[in-house]
């Protein structure tokens, strides 16, 4: 029996992907719990680091072949999809072909998950089993959201269609009230680790920071500009900033006494938010979500994506933040000036939007699906 009581434990397959690790935090934070509750969780990535990160948490893990789908523009082409792609798709399907084989081998699941992957849907549809979509992209597909700029949503919709054509019920991560027509979508909160929502929160005078790396963006000029920035124009507080092993060399030449350079640490990083005053960092969802669960305003540079540019758009015009092209002395220190209101707007938001935990919810929905112990389906062409 599963943990929950009365319900026949399932086999689940979770995909994965991402550039940078939200994704893979929010989806090892559902495959816990789903193990908690006496589930067989398995995972789909891309990448070996990925793959090993999941088995370190105790998940068997396949690391799989993901498509490059760049946007030009605001939508993907064929030609660009073609040309980034035809050396390594024949490659990638043998790759698929073998991934289909160790899954039927090693137990076709009850219930497929996906989160922004392409290989689970395949499998799901290959095999006749319900595939579910937890994700915060999907909003993308299923909105009609504006233009922020010069970025549409045109090619975000274009990849999640390529990626999953169709789903049984897509759950979408939103720390803003969204809703939709279609009732096969459901809004939830964000999905946090434990390690966010039991920190101990204070209010130290501490910034803390983090940039990512995205292609050929990188965390340096943001560094160079905020550590200036606080070096010369703020001298009561500490800047801590955080950034990748592979950038810390090229970066710890920009910290002194008041600004700080450290590798990334998650615990350390997490404990860092939980005690500061405020947050610098790109757009990412999974980081804002942390930083309003722990009550902390987010002064966000977005990274040049549709969701990067939606993400920092919605924290600005809701008052839990503020953004900017990039970092600019006199919006730095506006956010600073404002940051006891802006607090004040994110506890307020925090406590009415982002309590509840969505992983009971989603977790009670995966185990009404009327699928285990049903027998395995003919495969269908997918």
């Amino acid at each position: 029996m599963s943990g929950n009581g009365n319900v026949q434990p399932l086999n689940v397959i979770i995909g994965v992907n991402g550039i940078g690790m939200g994704h893979t935090v929010r989806q090892s934070v559902i495959a816990q719990f789903l193990r908690d509750r006496g589930h067989r969780v398995r995972i789909v990535t891309n990448g070996a680091s990925r793959a090993e990160y999941f088995g370190d948490l105790g998940f068997p893990a396949w690391d799989s072949w993901m498509p490059t789908l760049l946007a030009c523009g605001d939508r993907i082409h064929v030609r660009d999809a073609v040309r980034a792609n035809i050396r390594q798709a024949p490659g990638g399907f043998l790759r698929h072909l073998q991934l289909r084989r160790a899954v039927r081998n090693s137990g076709v699941p009850d219930v497929f998950v996906t989160d922004y992957e392409p290989n689970t849907p395949r499998l799901a549809y290959h095999f006749g089993r319900p595939l579910i979509s937890i994700d915060q992209q999907s909003k993308y597909r299923h909105l009609d959201l504006p233009t922020v700029g010069r970025y549409a949503r045109t090619a975000d919709e274009q990849r999640l269609r390529y990626f999953a054509p169709r789903v049984d019920r897509s759950f979408i991560c939103s720390y803003v009230p969204l809703d939709a027509e279609d009732r096969g979508v459901e809004f939830v909160s964000p999905i946090v680790p434990d390690l966010v929502r039991s920190a101990p929160v204070t209010t130290e005078p501490l910034a803390t920071a983090y940039f990512s790396r995205y292609f050929d963006h990188g965390p340096e000029e943001s560094v160079r500009e905020l550590a200036s920035i606080f070096r010369q124009s703020v001298p009561d507080r500490t800047l801590r900033i955080y950034t990748q092993p592979t950038e810390l060399r090229s970066l710890r030449g920009y910290a002194d006494a008041r600004v700080e350079i450290r590798a990334f640490d998650r615990e350390a990083f997490i404990a860092d938010m939980a005690r500061s005053e405020v947050v610098f960092s790109n757009a990412g969802f999974n980081l804002i979500s942390e930083a309003l669960v722990l009550g902390k305003p987010v002064h966000l540079v977005p990274l040049p994506t549709y969701d990067q540019h939606w993400c920092a758009k919605v924290i600005d015009e809701a008052e839990l933040g503020t953004a900017a092209p990039g970092v600019e002395r006199r919006a730095v220190l506006d956010f600073l000036a404002r940051g006891q209101a802006l607090r004040d707007n994110v506890v307020r938001h925090r406590d009415q939007y982002l309590s509840a935990d969505p992983r009971e919810r989603i977790a009670s929905y995966l185990e009404s699906l009327p699928v285990a112990g049903r027998p395995m389906p003919a495969p269908i062409a997918g």
